[in-house]
């Protein structure tokens, strides 16, 4: 019975015991509760930062990271809502303790305690973001889904599927179109998620295993930092295997491949690994490299290729005197989809006669077998068929150099040398006309869009019909495979160029006795190559000179000879005093890029015919002799990025050790200009001013800018001033900028207003970052309306602490008329982003970012009578695709209205049409994230 007794005591009294302790503790618990608030507040603040940091790497943030500050920002609100009720804890007038709110404010800080130190635990977490997944194999442009090529598509991606089967081949002569179809298959099989990953690699006629190993690491987002190659192999091979399902496509084989010497794991090794090759030899893959099932890519059929040719012919075929003379040379251009595009664009537009003749020169080498021999007749053809010798020199030129990466900063320099572009007196008007030879030779199918901007590519067919052209009519050289041996002195003598990219070859010749050389591209990748000192003593006619990797320190003697170069580029080279070079009188283009030079000698003034110097990403030069450049008079094209910027003070050449920056007002004829000043104050007010040819520049003011970031026009500007002062100094640049960046300007208050009063009718990206004493982007109450950027395509405004409004007061009608992207962050005084009357002329905006703003309240606001006065007009965002809302704890809407009336209501509508998806990602204190409308919407404001 006393046990029963105490038991029910014990059941009752603790209860009673824990709800007094919610009166008694009540004081205690809510300063626990405040306390814990405050860590949590402060390890919230702690994970944005990681979180924003994180962002401006290009890292994607976990979702559970997303999660918890979400939750975290409830969380802090009901604690908050628990310690703000702590002054009810009494009543009359505060005299005596009100029991039952105590109650309540103890029993609720003490829950909310509980939840508070738990978050703080799950906060604890040391990683926040990831790396962002590679973009991978990108999609195949113009594809023709020919009936023949489906059928063989759908066979590969049925073999891929079959777990017996790890690699498949594809075989095929050259234009047929491998590269083409194994690249639709992988775009098929990542549509159908057969694999988590799919990635490329060319391996080529000579395997380079570095690259190869570069490309795929590439697509799987893998950085190699091993040193050798076998160390690579394993990093690679590791990473393979951690991938479920990958497929490797291994492009263009021409031998056998070691998969292990790559890093690529096949067969027991990693099941889950699919392997496809193309080549134009099925023995390569199946018997050398062990392919279970191959797949021939045979020439289209007839109905097909007529199809191609004649829709690429155009109209003309639809003549009757010329569509059965183009039915015939359609089929004697046999099936190869690279020969009929190429014959078809030699002839389009051509009158019958054309027709004829090209049907003659293909109906001559006529075979019953298809070889590469047909192949090379079409592109004789399209090759004769150029207007002009100066577009068959450029083609010439381009089959010289690597087939997969043409830079036409390269052509323009070698065409310059080689005197290629008649009639052209400045840099400039040469530039212009090898634009237009690129574009003709693209537009007839002998070269191909690069796959980096300023690049082209060339098939690999088309390439080694380059090669055989040059040699056959110009006795070009080109090494295109491993050079075993040099060819006798009587051959030699014959060569009018000779290029070696990056090829294994022999010892040089202490004289190499070329005559005739006008050309002499050496791009090396053997680091113990050694340049003999008379090497160049027979090259008396040599006019360009390209020498890549090379230890020239010191540079040999016989450069002394070169009486008539014109073009020297001694890129990624060793050197040392290259005082010599002063005594090559007629050259005209002088690069020393990415070399390990020191000092750049006073003799290279001397040079007054030149007119490119590229001096880019020589860290380690340090000083340019006085007067040196100034000498330059003709210089149009002058690269330093990422290199020199060690100028002194204006003074008497005499007493100056350095170059100063008053010397570059002596080149009045420059076009392009890459330079770094990292003290504003040794700018002279005058300086740019006299640059007045400038079509292209990447001038950085004040230090701490990022060479490496590629950006996005050919008119860079970024700017770190210390006073308005300074601006005078580019206020030229600032009228015909096209990308501006404004980093830590101080005195300014009105970009518009105070940068460029014209408004900025060039500019299309504008970045302003950490400038505390911005308050308008546009003022147009201080200057009055006018119309500003028009061209301006993305606004980005970060970190400005006082900026009120980016537009304050009324715009022209065309202003912002082009904006697509505006993104602002941690602007802590901007409430909201435009008025009604400025959101209606941004009929363009496809994105908008606000992140981190503390009282923004609304996109857009209704901030004058006007605005609330025009009745019923719809403010229209149509080809908005993105809006991401972060961080924005006053934000109650994307529009309020300061009144409604009962006769007209002003209210928002999202109204659907057909058409791409758009996305809105609201996150932290706008609540879950989420990805909405799956059809086109625009915003509309009644």
């Amino acid at each position: 019975m006393i046990s029963i007794v105490a038991k029910v005591a014990e059941l009752l009294v603790v209860p009673i015991k824990r709800q007094i302790g919610y009166v008694v503790d009540c004081n205690t618990n809510i300063q626990n509760l405040k306390n814990e608030v405050e860590k949590l507040t402060d390890a919230k603040t702690r994970v944005i930062h990681s979180v924003e940091e994180a962002r401006r790497n290009g890292e994607e943030i976990e979702v559970d990271v997303e999660n918890w500050l979400r939750s975290v920002d409830g969380v802090i609100e009901g604690g908050g809502g628990v310690v703000a009720d702590e002054s009810s804890k009494k009543c009359f007038m505060g005299l005596c303790p009100d029991l039952k709110i105590r109650y309540r404010l103890g029993k609720a800080a003490k829950k909310e305690l509980t939840v508070v130190v738990d978050l703080q635990e799950k906060g604890r977490s040391d990683r926040v973001s990831y790396s962002a997944a590679p973009s991978g194999i990108r999609p195949v442009k113009d594809y023709e889904a020919f009936e023949s090529r489906n059928s063989v598509l759908n066979a590969i991606v049925d073999a891929l599927k079959d777990g017996g089967v790890n690699m498949v081949g594809v075989y095929g002569m050259p234009g047929v179109g491998k590269t083409t179809l194994v690249k639709k298959v992988a775009e098929q099989v990542k549509e159908g998620r057969l694999f988590d990953k799919e990635v490329l690699a060319v391996v080529s006629h000579t395997p380079d295993i570095r690259r190869i190993q570069g490309e795929i690491a590439d697509g799987l987002g893998l950085k190699l930092d091993a040193e050798t190659d076998k160390g690579r192999a394993s990093q690679l091979y590791e990473r393979l295997k951690k991938v479920t399902r990958v497929l490797v496509i291994l492009d263009d084989i021409w031998k056998e491949l070691k998969l292990e010497d790559v890093g690529i794991p096949s067969g027991s090794d990693h099941e889950g690994c699919k392997i496809i090759m193309s080549s134009r030899n099925e023995y390569v893959l199946s018997r050398e490299m062990g392919s279970n099932r191959n797949f021939p890519i045979k020439v289209l059929p007839a109905s097909e290729a007529w199809n191609l040719f004649e829709k690429m012919v155009g109209v003309a075929v639809k003549k009757r005197s010329v569509r059965l003379v183009a039915a015939e040379v359609a089929r004697r251009c046999a099936g190869l989809p690279i020969l009929l595009a190429t014959v078809a664009r030699a002839l389009k537009n051509e009158d019958l006669y054309a027709w004829k003749k090209a049907l003659k020169q293909l109906t001559r080498f006529d075979k019953d077998d298809i070889d590469d021999h047909q192949v090379y007749l079409g592109l004789e053809l399209s090759y004769k068929s150029l207007r002009g010798d100066e577009i068959k020199s450029l083609f010439l030129l381009c089959g010289q150099l690597r087939s997969n990466n043409i830079l036409i900063s390269d052509l323009l320099r070698y065409g310059i040398g080689l005197d290629l572009f008649k009639g052209c007196s400045t840099l400039e008007e040469t530039r212009n006309s090898l634009l237009t030879l690129v574009d003709e030779l693209k537009a007839s199918c002998l070269l191909l869009e690069g796959d980096k901007d300023g690049s082209v590519k060339m098939h690999d067919v088309v390439h080694s019909f380059a090669i055989s052209v040059a040699l056959r009519d110009h006795h070009v050289l080109t090494v295109a495979d491993e050079f075993k041996e040099w060819p006798a002195n009587d051959v030699l003598q014959q060569y009018t160029a000779i290029s070696l990219p990056f090829r294994k070859i022999p010892d040089l010749p202490a004289i190499l006795e070329c005559p005739n050389l006008n050309s002499f591209l050496l791009l090396n990748k053997d680091p113990s190559l050694q340049i003999p000192d008379n090497f160049f003593r027979e090259m008396k006619e040599l006019k360009v000179l390209h020498l890549t990797g090379v230890n020239l320190s010191p540079l040999p003697s016989s450069l002394q000879f070169l009486e008539n170069l014109q073009t020297l580029c001694l890129d990624h080279c060793v050197l040392e005093d290259i005082s010599i070079v002063g005594e090559l009188k007629k050259l005209k283009v002088l690069s020393l890029m990415s070399s390990n030079i020191v000092r750049l000698p006073r003799e290279i003034g001397k040079l007054t015919r030149l007119q490119l110097l590229d001096l880019s990403n020589c860290e380690r030069l340090e000083v340019i002799s006085p007067n040196a450049l100034s000498s330059l008079t003709r210089l149009e094209d002058l690269y330093m990025g990422n290199s020199f910027v060690k100028w002194e003070t204006e003074g008497s050449s005499s007493q100056r050790n350095n170059a100063c920056l008053s010397e570059l007002k002596l080149l009045s004829n420059s076009s392009t200009l890459d330079m770094q000043i990292t003290d504003a104050d040794n700018m002279p007010k005058d300086l740019f001013s006299s640059f007045q040819k400038l079509e292209r520049f990447r001038i950085f003011i004040g230090d701490g800018w990022d060479w490496s970031v590629k950006d996005a026009t050919s008119r860079t500007l970024k700017l770190k001033l210390n006073t308005v002062i300074q601006l005078e100094g580019v206020n030229t640049l600032l009228k015909i900028t096209e990308e501006l960046h404004l980093q830590e300007l101080n005195g300014v208050k009105s970009i518009l207003n105070d940068l460029d009063g014209e408004g900025f009718r060039q500019l299309r990206h504008l970045h302003v970052q950490n400038c505390p004493g911005v308050q308008y982007i546009i003022n147009s109450i201080r200057m009055g309306p006018r119309t500003a950027f028009l061209n301006l395509d993305s606004l980005l405004l970060e970190n400005l602490d006082n900026l009120e409004k980016i537009c304050h007061g009324q715009l022209m009608a065309e202003s912002l008329g082009n904006l697509r992207i505006l993104k602002v962050e941690s602007c802590h005084r901007l409430k909201n982003l435009f008025s009604v009357s400025m959101a209606r002329r941004l009929v363009r905006l496809e994105e908008i970012t606000i992140i981190d703003c503390k009282i923004m309240e609304e996109v857009v606001a209704e901030e004058s009578e006007n605005d609330a006065a025009d009745g019923e007009p719809i403010i229209e965002f149509t080809q908005l695709r993105r809006l991401t809302l972060q961080c924005l704890p006053q934000f109650t809407s994307f529009h309020s209205n300061v009144e409604e009336s009962s006769d007209s209501q002003r209210r928002q509508k999202l109204l659907a049409s057909e058409a791409t998806s758009k996305e809105i990602v609201a996150g932290n204190e706008l609540g879950t994230s989420m990805s909405l409308f799956d059809t086109k919407v625009w915003f509309a404001f009644f």
